[in-house]
């Protein structure tokens, strides 16, 4: 059953993901996904390399480059902080 969670509970996990390489391709995502909606949050925060979010041309589509993405130092850092948050849920 699909649980709704708070967009900073959303970057965790991307950052997480990221971080793992947990992503082996790209993805085409709707606009109104919460995976979309995070990667367009966390654009420009310095947190990520490599992690690009390009709108498909009259869809309501958009293609995520995830498969090159690295966490910068500052990435690292926002994960190690959101870890101490979230990272308990993982545990049980």
């Amino acid at each position: 059953m699909a649980e709704n969670v708070s967009m900073e509970q959303s970057i965790y996990q991307l950052l997480n993901d990221v971080n793992r390489n947990y992503f082996t391709s790209n993805r085409q995502l709707n606009k109104q996904s919460m995976l979309y909606q995070t990667i367009d949050e966390v654009q420009g925060k310095g947190w990520f390399n490599d992690l690009k979010l390009e709108e498909i041309e009259n869809y309501a589509l958009a293609t995520a480059t995830l498969k090159p993405a690295t966490l910068t130092k500052a990435g690292i850092n926002k994960l190690s902080e959101l870890k101490k948050i979230y990272g308990k849920e993982e545990e049980k």
